[in-house]
């Protein structure tokens, strides 16, 4: 092999190497901690706090809110959180699902889906 080749063979090696490190997911700060959460909904806004754990990939905690208290499952992929969590209403479960894009480590937006009410926009801020 020429060293032309060789020059643009490493060239395009080192190319591709850059374009794929910028293409991957950015792995941010551990979510662990309390989490104040305001939710934008029709009836205006809906403060919450949110105590998460985060263990590799997986997050687990509670949501408090003046709808009462629910577990809450996820998983953080890059910068971005799935949660999960049900809130009783008089007897029926209420279905939320949630995606928010982590910002920075303390600071999150997103939106819940809400069966049968819609999607609503939150923000979410660590507790120092």
């Amino acid at each position: 092999m020429s060293i032309s080749r060789r020059l643009l063979a490493s060239f395009s090696l080192v190319a591709v190497a850059a374009s794929v490190a910028t293409a991957a997911p950015r792995i941010l700060a551990d979510l662990t901690g309390k989490w104040n959460v305001t939710v934008a909904t029709p009836d205006g806004t809906q403060p919450s706090v949110m105590t998460l754990t985060q263990k590799g990939d997986s997050v687990a905690g509670t949501l408090e809110s003046q709808l009462g208290s629910a577990p809450v499952a996820g998983v953080v992929k890059g910068d971005t959180l799935k949660f999960a969590f049900q809130l009783d209403m008089g007897g029926q479960a209420l279905v939320i699902n949630g995606v928010g894009a982590i910002k920075d480590k303390d600071n999150m937006n997103g939106a819940l889906d809400v069966a049968g009410m819609g999607v609503m926009p939150f923000t979410a801020v660590r507790q120092p």
